[in-house]
């Protein structure tokens, strides 16, 4: 088991927060794990708002319970409120920030808010360059049908709560992100590391200081529930094996919970403890993966193994990770998250085992120019596995444009493997009626290319099957 890291800094605790009854305003409320914690703020007591410029029909969760959301940022939020909270993704030179502190009103980023609200209780934070999503919201599921009550804070829509938290009295199980070093103002009781490798080099720099973060992560959990890892993965198995502790999980010998794969979505866990045998809803043998975590996750926080096996079953997955939009008999589309080569990769063999006979087109649009220079080769490998590939210019998010860095690094690499496509060319990919054959057609990547996916699918939605 292990414990927090000596000469780190200190950890946000309830004590640090104002008392509940207190007005707390968030800044960009309409991120996913922004409205996670405004939805916690609001459970837990607080009087919250928000702000934010996405469209005020997309907040219908937060409205619902009573929680004002302005659409842009004025200095004048921040009067009467006891404490500002800023989403990583809102610069510190905006209006509110320069408001709160001329006023005296404290500012902490939502990461150490989180923390500060969770680091008192039992904690399971699910870290990993990949998959975290779908094991916190798989976790959330078991934890519950084993009648754990979980608190759930996931960086995805899950449809079964509508929304990306569920709100409960046990356990907290939470969505531990690596990125800007969110996940290091948490204190895990249980640590679960899904996969290590280069990722979010614009916050470190490197993959060593990377490693370095999830390794002081890992750490906080040694003298509580332990560290829970993929055996399969180098990167979280090398974690591990430095650590000197931790359960694995995978496929391969070795694993301490060894998965064998009985079906295309059937998978029977083994442990020194016991055995359990799930059907899954969700296919590919990554979500297998993801599911053992998720398992292993329950029951080291008191949960029945076969009530979290059942809760597993029902899981049906996560907003954007393979989200069937609409079916008919000529064609299935999905809207897919993935923007790491691992990930691509994994959802296009999801998608080839789901889907057998069809022909596949993907379409990527590349998240951020520093992860396309670095990976524009191993993009190019992972979309050659599609029938047909095309490649929408890079979505920049947080970054300025890179001299020289573009989609055609990926196509270039790629030899005839996959084209540039421009929206409107993409948008013709749903023709207008039904046609002959089998096909899947996949929008893929973390930037606004599901829009693109919804607007295509509304071409000849009206005689959709499914959706």
């Amino acid at each position: 088991m292990i414990g927090a890291a000596a000469g780190a800094p200190r950890l946000a605790r309830t004590a640090d927060l104002p008392a509940p009854g207190a007005r707390v305003h968030l800044m960009g409320i309409g991120g996913a794990g922004m409205r996670g914690l405004a939805l916690l703020l609001d459970h837990t007591g607080y009087v919250v708002s928000g702000c934010d410029r996405g469209p005020a029909d997309a907040l219908g969760d937060l409205t619902a319970r009573g929680i004002r959301v302005a659409g842009a940022h004025d200095a004048a939020h921040v009067a009467g409120a006891d404490l500002l909270v800023r989403s990583s993704a809102v610069p510190v030179d905006v209006p509110e920030v320069a408001g709160a502190e001329a006023a005296g009103v404290p500012v902490l980023r939502r990461a150490r808010a989180l923390g500060a609200l969770l680091n008192d209780r039992t904690l399971v934070g699910i870290a990993g360059t990949h998959g975290k999503t779908t094991i916190t919201a798989m976790a959330g599921h078991a934890a519950a049908a084993a009648g754990i009550d979980p608190l759930v804070l996931v960086g995805g829509h899950v449809p079964a709560w509508d929304g990306f938290v569920r709100l409960g009295r046990g356990p907290a199980v939470v969505e531990a992100d690596e990125f800007d070093r969110s996940f290091l103002e948490l204190r895990p009781t249980v640590a679960v590391v899904s996969s290590l490798e280069a990722e979010h080099l614009d916050t470190y720099g490197d993959y060593a200081s990377l490693r370095s973060a999830f390794a002081e992560f890992a750490e906080r959990a040694r003298r509580a529930g332990g560290l829970i890892y993929c055996h399969d993965d180098e990167g979280a198995r090398g974690l591990a094996e430095a650590a000197g502790f931790g359960c694995g999980y995978g496929f391969e010998k070795g694993a301490w919970c060894r998965i064998e794969a009985t079906g295309p979505r059937d998978c029977r866990f083994t442990w020194p403890d016991g055995v359990a045998d799930i059907t899954l809803r969700v296919p590919g043998r990554h979500n297998q993966l993801n599911a053992a975590a998720a398992f292993l996750a329950t029951v080291q926080v008191g949960g029945d193994p076969g009530a979290a096996a059942g809760g597993l079953a029902n899981f049906r997955g996560v907003g954007r990770r393979l989200e069937c939009l609409a079916e008919w008999p000529d064609l299935k589309v999905f809207d897919d998250y993935a923007h790491h080569p691992t990930e691509v990769a994994a959802s296009i063999a999801a998608l080839r085992q789901a889907h057998p006979a069809a022909r596949l087109t993907v379409v990527f649009q590349p998240h951020l120019f520093t992860r396309t220079r670095a990976f524009a080769e191993a993009f190019a490998d992972a979309l050659a596995a599609a029938d047909e590939a095309r490649v929408l210019p890079v979505y920049p998010a947080r970054e300025a444009p890179i001299l020289g860095v573009t989609a055609s690094l990926i196509t270039g690499a790629s030899g005839s493997a996959a084209k540039l496509i421009d929206r409107g060319a993409a948008l013709d990919l749903v023709p207008p009626t039904c046609g002959e054959g089998e096909a899947v057609l996949v929008f893929m990547g973390a930037g606004d290319v599901t829009d693109l996916a919804h607007a295509a699918v509304q071409r000849r939605a009206g005689d959709a099957v499914g959706a």
